[in-house]
Formats: C-alpha cells, sequence, structure tokens
C-alpha cells in the first residue's frame, strides 16, 4: 500500500517529462523583441550578440525604392536560414522614426503560420508556435502585409529580429539575428522630425550616379557635430559608411565614393554626433 503514492510520483514525473520533449508546435510564443529603440532583440532572453551567427536572416520587400506610398499595402518574405536548425522565429515592428511609435497595419494570409498581435502601444507580427517548425532542417519562410500610413508620417523603419534555436528547451546555444529597413515618403526627403527637407536642405548629384563615380551630397548642417553617413541596401544592411569628422554648420557640400558599389537603389542616411539627421534615396548604375 506505501508503494502507491511512490508509483504515483513516477507517473507525475513521467507526465511532466513528457511535455519537456521534442515535438512540433511547442516553441513559445514571443513579445516584442525587434531590437527597436526601447526593446530588446531576441538576444535579450537567449543571449549572444545577434548576427554573429553562421545563418542569415532577409527580408524581401515588394518594392525596393526604399520609399511608401501612404496607404500603399506591401509584401514581405522573412527568410532564415542556419544549418541542422528546426526551429525558427521571427517578430516584426514598423516604428515612425520621429516618436519611434507604431505605425501602418500588418496583415497576414496564413494564420497557422504567423499572427499580429500588441505588446503595449506597439502592433507586431510574428510566427506562431507551429509556425517555428522547420521540415527539412535548414531554412524557414514567412509571408505577411504591411500597409503603409494613410497620410506621409515621415520616416518609417521597419525592425526584423529572428531566432534560429538549438531546441534544448533552453535559452542557451541560439543564435539571434536582426535587421531594419528604412523606408522614406515617396519623392521626399524627412527628417528626424518627420518634416520634409527641401532640395536646399538635402541633395544628392548626380542621381542615379555611376559606380565607380562621385556622389555630390549638399546638406544643410543644423548645428556643429560630427557627421556620418550610412549608405544602406534594400534590406537595411549598411554597406558602407562615410565618417567626415566635425563639421560646422551651415550649408555644405561632400563628395561621396560609390567605387565597388553593386548597382542598385540604395538609402543615404545623415547622422549628426550620432543622431539621425535624414535619409535620401539613391540610385546606383
Amino acid at each position: 500500500m506505501k508503494k502507491l503514492p511512490v508509483v504515483l510520483f513516477l507517473l507525475a514525473v513521467l507526465l511532466a517529462l513528457s511535455f519537456l520533449t521534442e515535438g512540433p508546435c511547442d516553441s513559445p510564443l514571443v513579445g516584442g523583441h525587434t531590437g527597436a529603440p526601447g526593446e530588446t532583440g531576441c538576444d535579450g532572453c537567449h543571449g549572444g550578440t545577434p548576427n554573429t551567427g553562421p545563418g542569415t536572416l532577409t527580408l524581401d520587400w515588394s518594392d525596393t525604392s526604399g520609399h511608401y506610398v501612404p496607404g500603399q499595402v506591401y509584401d514581405a518574405v522573412v527568410t532564415l536560414a542556419q544549418a541542422d536548425r528546426d526551429k525558427f522565429g521571427f517578430v516584426a515592428l514598423a516604428l515612425k522614426d520621429s516618436g519611434n511609435t507604431t505605425t501602418g497595419q500588418f496583415s497576414i494570409d496564413d494564420a497557422d503560420r504567423t499572427r499580429t498581435f500588441n505588446d503595449g502601444p506597439r502592433k507586431y507580427v510574428s510566427h506562431t508556435s507551429c509556425g517555428a517548425d522547420a521540415a527539412p532542417l535548414g531554412s524557414l519562410s514567412w509571408t505577411f502585409h504591411w500597409q503603409a500610413p494613410a497620410t506621409d508620417v515621415g520616416a518609417v523603419t521597419i525592425y526584423l529580429a529572428g531566432l534560429a534555436a538549438n531546441h534544448n528547451h533552453a535559452t542557451s546555444g541560439d543564435d539571434a539575428y536582426e535587421l531594419a529597413l528604412h523606408l522614406t515618403p515617396a519623392d521626399t526627403v524627412a527628417s528626424a522630425s518627420g518634416e520634409r527637407l527641401d532640395e536646399a536642405a538635402f541633395s544628392l548629384h548626380p542621381n542615379p550616379v555611376s559606380a565607380g563615380g562621385l556622389l555630390n551630397v549638399r546638406l544643410m548642417m543644423p548645428q556643429v557635430g560630427r557627421l556620418q553617413f550610412l549608405l544602406l541596401d534594400v534590406a537595411g544592411r549598411t554597406v558602407r559608411r562615410f565618417d567626415l569628422g566635425e563639421k560646422a554648420t551651415g550649408n555644405q557640400m561632400f563628395e561621396l565614393e560609390t567605387a565597388g558599389l553593386a548597382a542598385g537603389v540604395y538609402s543615404l542616411e545623415a547622422r549628426l554626433s550620432g543622431e539621425w539627421l535624414g535619409a535620401a534615396r539613391v540610385v546606383v548604375e
């Protein structure tokens, strides 16, 4: 009779352990962890340094111009690849650069593999528990849509984070990834305040520019500071940095080398002492 409690205890332990076994649809749902201002990325829980793993995170955006048209819907495909992994996840967020508040609207087609959710005042799109399973091993893709805000709200950034998990039911040994896609209103250059900068404030010439040529940038410096230009591809990855040092106020002209750049559409961001100043579209031919 005394053996019965022991048997029941062992059964309870076995039942609990059964929930820890690997299987489909056993991945937890994520919260707001895109690496955007005010929040961590996947590394906030899983450790490590983003983008140091052997895998790749890509965002294929249906419009490669680097701009958005108010009210227009854009299609996105997220792909996360890493050899021998069978669990992957992602989460994305769209913020106005001015104030870092949610903008636009996410929507999905496959409710089994993707979902939209709110975390505080911010709105996200991510994988579901079943949408994290990769078969065969090695990569996983998800699709979603983003409708731009109905009006010009200035520059917008799509923040994206991904995780390639080793499925050990712990936070160790996983690899985190992040990227950002920067969008400006069509046919405008946006300032950090969300207001438009006219050509006297920020202009590029020639544009398109030939690969290997010089891109002339005219910029109105609002104050003294250390000036830096970042050239980003359509996936939001920085492909070149131009550190120009301390500059005075006033209207100034700068020459940027384009040697070695592949033909395509880029976004040129201006930063003053680390603060985002403005962005403009660049076409390299």
